[in-house]
């Protein structure tokens, strides 16, 4: 019987791949929290001993449904559309968890949960996956799914169900991430270079800090029906991926029922004004049996 080990919401910008001293620099001689932060992530991921990293990946947007990046392997060369000049030339070769994806994809389809397994080999991983595979990945299989740009709450925790009853009917020891932002707008471009700063005063409006601050303050007491009642609110803020990504997370441990709190692995940054932070939850507690 599988299991889902872990979970964490896990910053996946591109800083995070830069060397220290180019960090620095944009940080004004200060550095990011993010990459001490996910080494620390790494080091819960130890004792958890998972054998597949599931992330979602709010780079990657599907359109009529939620879609698993299903083949045996996947290889190759990534050079980042959207910043080539920090992510280029990136060779990746790792295994997917082809066997997850076709529970999750017989799952769904048996619940009428729009899902695609594409085990298409030439699908090409986007950054956020990659990014979080550099820091975290040790030999673990990986399994990306997509972030639907037409789903609405009730549809991402719907899908969190899904994955959460094929996890458990597998043979896997799953981290499951979502790998995205919180607030998701950033400075017009001239300003751009005036923000480049870690410090929150960097968010690009008080009100998209005070609202990612509401969200990690519900995350830490592990009130995620507050969290998940603030969401049309807190969409005003455009966070990453519709927030899918947490979402669905939320969905895999009972949605409003869920109750594990989370635990800051890094300090709440700004990342050219979006709010960027690492939150690891305790599954130890505060999931519905």
């Amino acid at each position: 019987m599988g299991e889902i080990v872990g979970a964490a919401v896990l910053s996946h910008i591109p800083t995070i791949v830069m060397d220290e001293e180019a960090r620095r620099r944009m940080g004004g001689g200060v550095d990011t929290t993010l990459v001490e932060g996910l080494a620390r992530v790494r080091a819960a991921m130890d004792e958890l001993r998972p054998t597949t990293l599931a992330i979602v990946d709010t780079h990657w947007f599907s359109l009529t449904g939620h879609v698993l990046a299903g083949a045996d392997h996947y290889r190759g060369v990534y050079t980042s559309g959207e910043l080539p000049r920090v992510i280029a030339d990136y060779s990746y070769d790792y295994p997917g968890s082809p066997e997850l994806a076709a529970l999750i994809h017989a799952r769904a389809k048996a619940e009428g949960v729009p899902t695609t397994n594409a085990t298409n080999r030439s699908l090409a991983p986007e950054y956020p996956t990659l990014n979080l595979q550099r820091h975290l990945l040790r030999g673990e299989r990986t399994l990306s799914l997509s972030t639907c740009q037409t789903a609405t709450l009730e549809d991402f925790l719907a899908f969190g169900e899904v994955v959460a009853r094929a996890v458990a009917e597998s043979d896997e020891r799953v981290m499951f991430i979502g790998g995205g932002a919180l607030s998701h707008r950033f400075w017009p471009l001239m300003e751009l270079p005036d923000h480049m700063g870690f410090d929150p005063s960097e968010i690009v409006t008080p009100e998209a800090r005070e609202m990612d601050e509401r969200v990690i303050a519900h995350w830490e007491r592990g009130d995620h029906a507050a969290v998940i009642d603030m969401y049309p609110e807190y969409l005003a803020t455009s966070p990453e991926g519709r927030f899918g990504h947490y979402l669905i997370m939320a969905g895999l441990f009972g949605g409003r029922e869920w109750r594990s709190r989370g635990r800051a692995m890094s300090a709440y940054e700004s990342s050219l004004g979006t709010g960027e932070i690492h939150m690891m939850f305790d599954l130890t507690e505060g999931v519905p049996t």
